[in-house]
């Protein structure tokens, strides 16, 4: 799935793919031998390259663009012609002498993968809706612990489609598809005899449907240690799926989706939860919000037709695909 950004972008750059590359780091456990190996393989890959712009992409985890940085360092001095790039999904500002473009890459990565399995975006609809939320949540860290919590405490998770992996709780089960993880797992009847049901959002489509926002509680909200300031695929579903987006994520991310083009209602909504790194009182701006949009901007169950038009915009904007971002960010450089 981290193929996807190389593949936009092969006829003009050649790349450093590291989320492709022996790894020998694991989390936080790694040295700068282990990063002095892929400044070994970085210089071999060089000499195969025949373009003049070098993209050092990584999409997934691993470490963060600070890790990059050290590796162009020890390669960029023996190819003093060549101009490096580095794309990474690490949201913070750098003052590195190559250029830096923040990756975005779940924009990319959930785009492919619903039209791998033919979703069809444009069916969705402004049908009546019975939830005000939902929420996915897989692994129990400890953010989404107390996010259920949260919900728990004040009453609110009966209005949502609310999922809860380390409880063994998936929307899937409201589908009767009683699966144990959403994560691979071996099924003969998938290509390649692997079910991802994380990956398969088609899937969900009906929760979706049925539900006026989107919860997303992101990998991290606050860690910077190893993967920095790391964004991941969970961002993008409400902008595919036309639902408002309530994002818990790291301090000011909601920037990065502006200047993408997105549009976060934050003149019908309070999003101010975008801008503090407060759990509890992220919480309870989203607690207000679920207010806002059940009072303000829905009306007999459905959306209002101007918020339905500025989420199907969002929607336009993320299947136009993550390339058009993509040259905006390099024509700025």
């Amino acid at each position: 799935m981290h193929e996807v950004i190389k593949r936009e972008l092969i006829d003009r750059f050649d790349f450093f793919q590291f989320d492709n590359m022996d790894w020998s780091g694991q989390g936080i456990n790694f040295t700068d031998d282990d990063l002095d190996k892929l400044v070994i393989d970085c210089n071999k890959l060089m000499h195969t390259f025949e373009k003049d712009e070098i993209i050092a992409l990584k999409c997934g985890e691993m470490f963060s663009a600070h890790e990059i940085n050290y590796i162009l360092d020890r390669v960029s001095p023996n190819f003093p012609n060549k101009r490096f790039i580095i794309v990474c999904n690490d949201n913070r500002e750098f003052n590195f002498k190559y250029d830096y473009i923040n990756a975005l890459s779940g924009w990319a990565i959930v785009r492919e993968t619903f039209m791998a399995t033919k979703g069809k975006p444009y069916d969705i609809q402004n049908n009546k809706r019975s939830k005000l939320f939902l929420s996915r949540n897989n692994r129990g860290k400890q953010h989404r612990l107390d996010w259920v919590e949260f919900l728990e405490k004040n009453n609110l998770k009966d209005k949502g489609y609310v999922s809860e992996g380390w409880n063994g709780i998936f929307l899937e089960h409201l589908n009767n598809d009683f699966i144990e993880t959403v994560e691979a797992f071996e099924d003969n009847n998938y290509e390649w005899n692997t079910r991802y049901p994380s990956r398969d959002d088609k899937s969900l489509m009906n929760f979706y449907n049925d539900s006026f926002c989107e919860v997303v509680l992101s990998s991290e909200y606050d860690k910077l240690i190893p993967f920095g300031a790391f964004c991941t695929e969970k961002e993008w579903r409400p902008f595919l799926m036309c639902i408002i987006p309530l994002i818990v994520m790291f301090k000011d991310y909601d920037k990065y989706l502006k200047y993408a083009g997105y549009d976060l209602f934050d003149d019908v909504i309070d999003t101010s939860f975008y801008h503090t790194d407060n759990l509890q009182q992220k919480f309870n701006i989203v607690k207000e919000n679920f207010k806002i949009i059940e009072n303000n901007l829905t009306t007999e169950g459905r959306f209002k037709d101007d918020i339905w038009k500025r989420l199907k915009k969002n929607q336009s904007i993320f299947i136009d695909g993550w390339d058009k971002y993509f040259w905006k960010k390099y024509n700025e450089l």
